[in-house]
């Protein structure tokens, strides 16, 4: 079951009423250094490749298919850094709130040339880590994680 699926489904039988969601995030170094940031459609700020798991999915799985789907990379290796607790309840535009539970990932190996989506993510960049764009709660995780 996609995770879109299991969202709307779970939506049909609660509401908006709060639920807690656990995903996974991936910091991704070039040779460099450079950290590989993404900026979503219609956002301004830059964050890390991240996604909702789907249901039964493992945190690592989680993340080598949101690195697929957003930036065509493919992940091959990677340590768990921390699990990022919420530290708010969100609630969106159409009222839907939730609690979101994110394992952070160091990616250890990855392949590939990063391309954006074009659907979720309008750009992807590698950047200095002395020159990050304005940041995601989960870019200044990462940004905290590298200093």
């Amino acid at each position: 079951m996609s995770t879109n699926d299991y969202v709307r489904d779970l939506r049909a039988l609660i509401g908006t009423r709060p639920v807690n969601f656990v995903g996974a995030a991936g910091l991704i170094q070039n040779e460099g250094g450079q950290v590989l940031l993404l900026r979503r459609v219609g956002a301004e700020r830059w964050g890390l490749v991240t996604g909702i798991s789907e249901l039964g999915e493992a945190l690592e799985e989680t993340l080598r298919r949101e690195m697929r789907e957003e930036t065509g990379l493919t992940l091959h290796g990677a340590e768990l850094l921390e699990m990022l607790s919420p530290d708010r309840l969100v609630q969106v535009a159409n009222g839907d709130q939730f609690y979101s539970y994110t394992a952070l990932f160091r990616v250890t190996e990855w392949s590939g040339d990063p391309v954006p989506d074009g659907v979720e993510i309008a750009e992807l960049r590698f950047f200095k880590l002395g020159d990050l764009p304005p940041l995601t709660r989960l870019g200044e995780k990462a940004r905290e994680v590298l200093a």
